[in-house]
């Protein structure tokens, strides 16, 4: 079966740098994705911040969810 091409669900929103770190995650772990939004940030800077977007195939969300998920642990569990 063909996946659709226009089947996607946005993953995450945040700045550029994050944005495309995750791309790359995602890429080494074998999930296709796009980032939308980088004109928005050339043309007004931070004055729209979360601007940029990671989109995904709606097939491969949820193991993209919790590979940024897992990401993101060690900033989100307390310190002791």
């Amino acid at each position: 079966m063909t996946r659709d091409p226009h089947d996607v669900v946005k993953l995450y929103s945040g700045p550029v740098e994050i944005v495309e770190a995750h791309q790359a995650t995602l890429s080494v772990e074998g999930i296709e994705s796009n980032v939308v939004g980088t004109e928005l940030t050339a043309s007004f800077g931070s004055v729209l911040p979360g601007s940029t977007e990671l989109w995904v195939h709606s097939a491969d969300h949820a193991r993209a969810e919790a590979i940024l998920m897992e990401i993101e642990k060690p900033h989100r569990e307390p310190r002791a």
